[in-house]
């Protein structure tokens, strides 16, 4: 709905559909709590309003009259689910009970338009990623052995917060999934799980850190992520660096148009096999990113699209040594008619992430 219409909103147990039909006929479905918002959407020809869930009248049962008002043909609608997904409690009949006929599959419909980014998304993703790189770089100066993680992250993020309010009159995060500024991270063995927990503890030298920046561009996100050590790094901890850092390398190098996205991934786990890494991997090599944080296409075995000009990646394979930490930098990476063009500006050597014990 945002990609299509520009409307944002609060997903909840409330159903919400987008109805586009033939000529003049689409539709926002949405409850009280969002009439206004759904109102001030352009381009939008009648917004239905359902006053709550679960209703006297299940709100489906709107969407069906909107279909029916538009003298839609039950073999022709396509929607990317039969009905709402079930959330926070949701419960309710599917689209084809109410039309008598099963949708036709139109989730992919969508998904191939926003696979390959505009001119304007890639505008917004380039400057999350400018955004997401001074947030990091004020959060990496105010790291200090002996604080906790969020003493020396919290402070960074809300100053970079307030830097984007002062110079970009009318910002706003769209995505309503925070404060439309991250600047995080993770330390210590906590590491070594690639979705670890701050767990507040006080940095010792010798830690190993895992960060995360973005920032909320009109909707649109991206990934800037770091590998840090506190103090002089131990030699097993340079070799893991450089190993993760050799990965990311031969997945950047590989991105191109008509490259097999599995051929990507197929690659840097050969590479990963050479070194000797096999089994400290624990995740593919990266995913798309755009309006959401993961979408797809992949960087995995499994998926079978192609690379195409236009498409925007996280490049983020890592390596987890239990014994050690974890070891991931990640950039976010737009595909170019020739090749690939790294878009998140920020220092990868080990000598520049060193944080003074």
């Amino acid at each position: 709905m945002a990609y299509l219409t520009g409307f944002h909103h609060i997903p909840t147990e409330r159903p919400i559909a987008l109805v586009i039909g033939p000529g003049p006929h689409t539709a926002l479905v949405v409850p009280a709590v969002e009439k206004e918002h759904a109102e001030s959407v352009s381009g939008v020809d009648h917004v239905e309003v359902y006053f709550e869930y679960p209703g006297v009248r299940h709100p489906m049962e709107y969407v069906a009259r909107v279909l029916r008002s538009i003298k839609a043909d039950p073999a022709r609608v396509a929607a990317d689910h039969d009905g709402y997904v079930p959330y926070w409690g949701y419960r309710g009949p599917r689209l084809s009970e109410l039309l008598g006929s099963v949708p036709v599959d139109g989730e992919m419909l969508v998904e191939s338009l926003r696979r390959v980014k505009s001119a304007a998304e890639l505008e917004c993703v380039q400057v999350s990623c400018d955004w997401a790189a001074r947030g990091h770089r004020r959060m990496q100066d105010a790291i200090r052995a002996g604080r906790t993680e969020m003493e020396c992250y919290q402070p960074a993020a809300t100053e970079s917060l307030n830097e984007i309010i002062r110079e970009l009159p009318g910002w706003r995060p769209r995505g309503f999934g925070g404060d439309g500024l991250t600047a995080m991270f993770v330390g210590g063995r906590s590491t070594a799980m690639p979705h670890g927990f701050v767990k507040g503890h006080g940095l010792q030298a010798g830690d190993v850190l895992v960060s995360g920046a973005s920032a909320d561009i009109d909707g649109y996100h991206s990934e800037l992520e770091r590998t840090m050590v506190i103090g002089d790094p131990a030699p097993a901890v340079q070799a893991a660096f450089q190993a993760m850092l050799a990965l990311q390398d031969r997945a950047i190098e590989l991105l191109a148009p008509g490259v097999p996205v599995a051929e990507v991934e197929l690659e840097v786990v050969k590479l990963a096999q050479e070194l000797g890494h096999e089994g400290h991997v624990r995740h593919h090599v990266g995913h798309s990113i755009g309006l959401e944080g993961h979408e797809a296409p992949f960087l995995d075995r499994g998926d079978d699209a192609v690379l195409e000009a236009g498409m925007v990646f996280t490049i983020e394979p890592g390596l987890y040594l239990p014994a050690l930490g974890g070891f991931r930098h990640s950039d976010t990476v737009v595909v170019t008619a020739g090749g690939r063009r790294v878009m998140t500006d920020y220092p990868r050597d080990l000598a520049s992430l060193v944080i003074p014990a």
